[in-house]
């Protein structure tokens, strides 16, 4: 630890950030001891009533316990976030979380950037791997570092209690089992349109490669599907799904695989990621498999490179950056005070129709 004179914040606030800091990056775990007030008094060259202040104020802040003979120690955190009272001594700052580093990011932090750099407002974007420990550690980790408000990306995982008041206010992008302020595309009705797209080409053998359906932003999105079938009185045969375990090429890849091994395979597919379809697309390439001729692929979250592709990829092309607009947009008003209460906003996409399938009523011709 090191203190600085000319810093604005007194010594008793520069030594309860730190230590703060320390304890959010995991660095002083739950049960670790503080050094007594006179040692670590003595190391920083302050007196003594610094250190008890800056001690108080920790144990204020509900992140250390004073206990007569034993000393001053870390508490446990279960919430997964530290205390309201933990100070905001870096300002004006916003944590973003996304799950992976997926091309579907990038217009979405454009916008959350573009919106924010109206206010000066620096970001933290942490790939948090759509894990629940690293989303926890995330939080609290900002939360130790000022930072106002995070926004948090097509995260599953990270239980309700995480936006209870605990720690900053948090603004939900892509996730439709979230309450308070959430932002979504409309899956449902994409799902919907990507399947009349293709059934009034006259498949009715239609594959869908997707991530495990319990996401429920794929859930969504599979439940567009579903409902073209049962309009049409077709069934959703489960030899038609095919279950991968994330958004990259070689899943769609093997999505794929796994519906031409059907006795039976379709002749269209839907890929519920941009990096999905690509993979659907050069799994068959590979195969020498016609496309659109002898099978027909649309995406979802429309890629910029589906344009360049041979065939081109008709996706469904999503708002993304006027989304990040929107997320900041609704995550300053609630750090400004906005007492208007939760939001939930839906964003229609628009189906681009290129050359890996025909034209449609519902498509934009790219």
């Amino acid at each position: 630890m090191r203190l600085d004179p000319t810093s604005e914040l007194s010594f008793t606030g520069q030594i309860r950030a730190q230590l703060t800091l320390l304890i959010a990056d995991g660095k002083l775990a739950p049960g670790s001891r503080l050094p007594s007030v006179r040692a670590l008094a003595k190391q920083l060259g302050v007196n003594v009533n610094t250190i008890r202040s800056a001690y108080a104020k920790l144990q204020a802040d509900g992140v250390v316990a004073t206990h007569h003979g034993v000393g001053t120690t870390v508490l446990s955190d279960e919430s997964g976030s530290l205390s309201p009272g933990v100070p905001k001594y870096l300002t004006n700052s916003v944590g973003v979380l996304i799950a992976g580093l997926d091309p579907f990011y990038i217009d979405l932090l454009r916008g959350i950037e573009a919106k924010g750099d109206e206010q000066g407002t620096l970001l933290f974007i942490v790939d948090i791997e759509d894990s629940e420990v690293r989303a926890r550690a995330a939080i609290r980790q900002l939360s130790a570092r000022g930072a106002e408000g995070v926004i948090a990306i097509s995260m599953g995982g990270l239980g309700e209690d995480a936006s209870s008041g605990a720690g900053p206010p948090i603004v939900y992008v892509d996730q439709p089992d979230r309450t308070g302020t959430v932002l979504l595309f409309n899956a449902d009705k994409a799902g919907f349109e990507a399947t009349e797209h293709l059934a009034q080409h006259g498949h009715e053998r239609i594959g869908f490669v997707t991530c495990p359906l319990d996401w429920p932003n794929q859930g969504e999105l599979f439940a567009g599907y579903k409902r073209a079938h049962d309009e049409r009185g077709w069934p959703t045969a489960p030899n038609l799904l095919a279950t991968v375990g994330a958004f990259d090429v070689a899943s769609g890849r093997r999505g794929l695989r796994m519906l031409l091994d059907q006795p039976d395979p379709p002749s269209a597919v839907i890929a519920s990621g941009g990096m999905l379809a690509l993979g659907v697309l050069q799994e068959a390439s590979q195969r020498g498999i016609d496309v659109p001729t002898d099978l027909a692929i649309v995406g979802y979250a429309d890629a910029e490179v589906a344009q360049f592709t041979s065939p081109a990829l008709t996706m469904v092309s999503l708002p993304t950056y006027d989304v990040g607009v929107a997320a900041m947009s609704a995550l300053q008003r609630i750090i400004a005070g906005d007492s208007s209460g939760p939001e939930r906003t839906v964003f229609d996409g628009v189906l681009v129709v290129r050359q890996s399938c025909g034209p449609h009523p519902f498509a934009v011709w790219a």
